[in-house]
Formats: structure tokens, sequence, C-alpha cells
């Protein structure tokens, strides 16, 4: 009778240790798996971080791109002794594990040096051909000698001369014109027989300037234009001869 109850209590107390063991292997496992999915929604949380990082990163920064690895999961092996003897509970939680590694910043490629144009190559293009100034145009007559006040002149108050060829002959029928600001006088013509060539003009006493030169039929100008300061106080006439240039 004692050795069975013995066995029965032994068997009782076995049970129990089992019963026991058992309980704590399904809270070992309880809390593997806990620390298994914590782990795992910490490198969730913790990717999700490095990528708006990155995301920010390369925002503000487009020319440089960083790498995150995804976090690995490592096999963890947890031995928890049992209370029964003879009796080891192990389990393997999958923990996940974030191994984050920094890269080097990328490495700025230097801006190549502005490129500098060539230098402008002369043209063939000739230079402009510079006219020369128009000439101004040749008068049939010119002065023969300058013009001189005459006191000596028989009468008061007269513009006279002569008008000769290029050889020095006398001409006749040449037209000699004087005028001022106020009066034009009509054309004088040059005397033909003793007195071929000569012309003489009656002005008035006035001290005025007077401008005298020769004109064709048509009243055209064909010689230079003599200007004189007239002044009856100091001469009585005033002598302007001319020359044809041809």
């Amino acid at each position: 009778m004692h050795g069975i109850q013995s066995n029965e209590g032994f068997g009782c107390s076995m049970n129990k240790g089992y019963a026991l063991g058992f309980l704590i292997v399904l809270l070992v496992v309880v809390l593997g798996l806990y620390v298994a999915i914590s782990g795992f929604m910490s490198s969730r949380e913790a990717q999700r971080a490095q990528s708006a990082a990155a995301a920010s990163t390369e925002a503000a920064q487009p020319s440089r791109t960083a790498t995150r690895p995804l976090p690995t999961l490592t096999d963890t092996a947890i031995v928890i002794p049992s209370p029964v003897p003879g009796l080891t509970a192990t389990m393997t939680a999958m923990v996940a594990t974030t191994v984050v590694t920094e890269e080097a910043p990328p490495t700025e490629t230097p801006a190549p040096p502005p490129t500098e144009a060539p230098p402008a190559q002369p043209t063939d293009t000739p230079p402009p051909v510079v006219q020369p100034p128009t000439p101004a145009p040749a008068y049939q007559f010119r002065l023969a000698s300058p013009p001189t006040a005459d006191p000596d002149y028989q009468l008061c108050c007269y513009v006279y001369g002569t008008v000769k060829d290029a050889a020095g002959n006398g001409l006749e029928g040449v037209q000699v014109q004087a005028f001022n600001e106020w009066i034009t006088k009509p054309p004088a013509l040059t005397k033909g027989g003793a007195d071929l060539g000569i012309y003489d003009i009656p002005i008035d006493r006035d001290q005025v300037t007077w401008y005298v030169m020769i004109v064709d039929q048509a009243g055209n100008q064909i010689s230079s234009q003599v200007q004189i300061q007239w002044n009856p106080d100091e001469a009585n006439g005033f002598r302007i001869d001319w020359q044809r240039t041809y």
C-alpha cells in the first residue's frame, strides 16, 4: 500500500512538473513572438523614418543619393532551463536587426571651366573707299589781279575794269553785275572798239558792301564773286579786272 501511494504521489508530481514546464515554454514562446514583432515593428518605423529622411535629402540635394539597406532577419536562439529534470526548452525567435551602413557622401564632380570664345578672325572685306571731295566748279572767268580802290578815278562813284580772254585780249559783250543787300544793278556789257573789254558800273555814294561777278545771258554766275567795302570819302572808283580761264 505504501508503495502504491508513493508511486501515485510521484506521478502527480511528474504531471505538475510537466504542466509547469509546458506553461513556461508557452510563456517563452509568447515572449519571443512579442520580442520579434516589436523588433520588426521598430525596424519598420526606423525604415520609414530613414525613407522620409532620404526623400527630404533627395529633394534638397537632387545630386546626392543615399542607399539605405533593408533590415536583415537573424535567428536568435533562446534556451530556457526547465524546472523538470531532463527537460530543456529551446525556442528560436526571428529577431529583426537593422544594420545601417553610413555611406560616404558622393564625390561632387567639379564643373568644367568656362570655355572662352575663340578670337574673332579678321575678315577679308576691304575697307571702304573714301571718295575724294568734289572740287568746286571751275568758272569761266577769274580775277586777273587783286581789286583796288582808285582815289584818282575821274568821276564818282564807279566799279570799273576790263574783261580779257586767256591770251590777254579784250572781250566785248561780257556781262558784269554788281549788287548789295538792297539793290541789284543791271548787268553792264564790256565795250568794243578802242575801249575793247572795258566796263563801268555806276553805284551810289552810300558806304555799303558791294558784290561783283560775271554772269551769262541767263543771269547765271560764271566767275568768282568779289566783295568790296565801298567808301566814297576814300576813292572815286574801285577797279576789278577779269580774265577767262581757257
